[in-house]
């Protein structure tokens, strides 16, 4: 039943040892099976000896069955490093924002092997957990975290500490630059942004939190809330920026919409775009 997977793949199998960074997930295919899904960061090709160190996806097809046994999720564990065969993605099934070789994917035919000695993987490995922290004099200390793309940081935002997310590239440092670029531009002028998404969100999402508190038998005789007490009630709980300006900032609700966020997305070139409740 899955020939209708791999005949998005050459036919040319090859066969490789690879490290495995994670599992990334499980997407369902509409031809009846799920697309399971690891990220690769690096492999040693076995026939020519060619290292390739990048990123890469390892895909492979499992039925409704096995997507919860050791065929799926259990296959590969994280930072091993696997000897398998694989068969390599034809372009054409790339998506378009991206190339064949930044994309790098392919597809899992058989596995090998696991626990394989290779000293070039384990040199990458072994640079890969090495920590990499970043001392920002505006926004103090920024640790990366590879697996989710992004610099750590707590910063005060109107006198409380808060979580502080910087999305970026791992392997690109000119988006780590720009990152900074755009928080340092965010936190310098925090109280006004902090006063733009407080009425942005009051004036949509108040309404919302009227009908919120209706249902609510123990306070469905209080007083309707104001949009001047939406803003004031809710506080900043976390909040990440790209390195292009993009931002979303997760308030605490005050249990107006009884305990869920309230999500504010914006930008710093185009202001608010969006606030909703998530969670």
């Amino acid at each position: 039943m899955f020939e209708k997977f791999y005949e998005r793949y050459a036919p040319e199998e090859k066969e490789v040892i690879v490290l495995i960074q994670r599992t990334l997930g499980a997407g369902y295919d509409n031809r009846g099976f799920w697309d399971m899904t690891v990220i690769s960061l690096g492999m040693v090709f076995c026939d020519t000896g060619e290292v390739n160190i990048r990123e890469g996806r390892l895909d492979w097809p499992v039925t409704e069955e096995e997507k919860n046994s050791k065929k799926s999720w259990n296959r590969f564990e994280r930072e091993q490093i696997y000897r398998v065969k694989v068969r390599k993605l034809l372009d054409e099934y790339v998506p378009e924002h991206i190339t064949p070789e930044k994309f790098n994917c392919w597809a899992v035919t058989e596995v090998l092997e696991q626990s394989v000695s290779c000293p070039e993987l384990e040199a990458v490995l072994e640079e890969y957990n090495k920590p990499v922290v970043i001392e920002d004099k505006v926004l103090g200390p920024l640790t990366l975290n590879r697996e989710l793309d992004m610099f750590e940081a707590t910063f005060l935002w109107n006198g409380n500490e808060v979580p502080f997310m910087l999305e970026v590239n791992s392997e690109s440092k000119s988006s780590w630059s720009r990152a900074r670029t755009a928080a340092k531009k965010l936190v310098a002028e925090q109280e006004t942004w902090d006063e733009t998404m407080r009425k942005f969100a009051a004036k949509k999402l108040t309404a919302l939190a009227n009908d919120w508190l209706t249902e609510d038998e123990e306070s469905k005789d209080a007083k309707p809330i104001t949009e001047d007490e939406f803003a004031k009630r809710i506080t900043l709980s976390e909040i990440s920026i790209t390195p292009s300006g993009s931002f979303t900032a997760y308030y605490d609700d005050d249990d107006m919409f009884w305990g869920h966020a309230v999500e504010i997305n914006g930008s710093l070139k185009k202001g608010i775009a969006n606030a909703n409740i998530a969670g």
